[in-house]
């Protein structure tokens, strides 16, 4: 689903890195200069739809006038590995990175993964700094919505298509879109099917006021899944056009 209004809704652990970004004098960590690199994996990943890849975050920095040799991380399961850079200058403050790490052998799962990120910096010398950890591999939701609707039963009701796609292993639960037109809102629903693969679902919205027409309108969808007792959902939005 290339070029498409893809979003991921990833549960940042935001708290966490406000609590990382204060000193223990209370003062934020981006107004003084760290002593040197700093790496900290995160304790979660997301799971691409295919497997063929997963999204990591870590916390890095390095300290102003140092030059960044290397920033990679490096995740494993038994059955498939795979590393990646990110784009780590030395600015002297922490800054949170979502690193997408390719597979090079083998499909990633849901469940545990290693990752160890690893940042070397050099000026007249050479630092590093590694943080190593098990991460917990939860699904991503992957979904677009179609630019055109289709006006049925007079304009009570328009079809719209929904495409989603999300890994093996999650669960697919009740979503919903939302088309909305001035005046005029209406829900349809749809259940995800969870198995890698992108599948379409032809969404009947049902306008609960008024009457869709011809012309912009504008539409919403929530793709929901589960995964051992944690729900996640996909996103996206944006105009369409009601068509006849």
């Amino acid at each position: 689903m290339e070029g498409a209004r893809h979003r991921i809704r990833i549960r940042a652990l935001i708290i966490a890195v406000v609590l990382g970004l204060v000193g223990a004098g209370g003062a934020p960590a981006e107004a003084r200069v760290s002593p040197g690199p700093v790496v900290d994996i995160q304790s979660a990943a997301w799971l691409a739809p295919d497997g063929q890849s997963m999204t990591v975050q870590v916390l890095a920095s390095c300290p102003e006038r140092w030059t960044v040799g290397e920033a990679v991380v490096a995740v494993s399961q038994p059955q498939a590995s795979g590393q990646a850079s990110f784009p780590l200058t030395c600015i002297g403050s922490l800054r949170m990175f979502s690193v997408v790490v390719p597979s090079t052998g083998g499909t990633f799962e849901l469940g545990e993964a290693q990752a160890t990120a690893s940042v070397t910096i050099e000026r007249g010398k050479t630092e590093r700094a590694q943080d190593s950890q098990l991460v917990q591999v939860q699904p991503a939701v992957f979904v677009e919505l179609a630019n055109t609707a289709r006006l049925e039963s007079g304009g009570g009701a328009v079809l719209i298509d929904v495409t989603v796609a999300c890994p093996v292993g999650a669960t697919g639960q009740a979503s919903y879109v939302n088309v909305s037109q001035g005046q005029t809102s209406g829900n349809g629903t749809y259940v995800p099917v969870c198995d890698g693969q992108e599948h379409t679902f032809t969404v009947r919205v049902q306008a609960s006021r008024g009457a869709y027409q011809v012309g912009d309108a504008q539409a919403l969808t929530f793709a929901n899944i589960g995964h051992e007792g944690i729900g996640t959902a996909g996103v996206d939005d944006g105009p369409i056009q009601v068509v006849a």
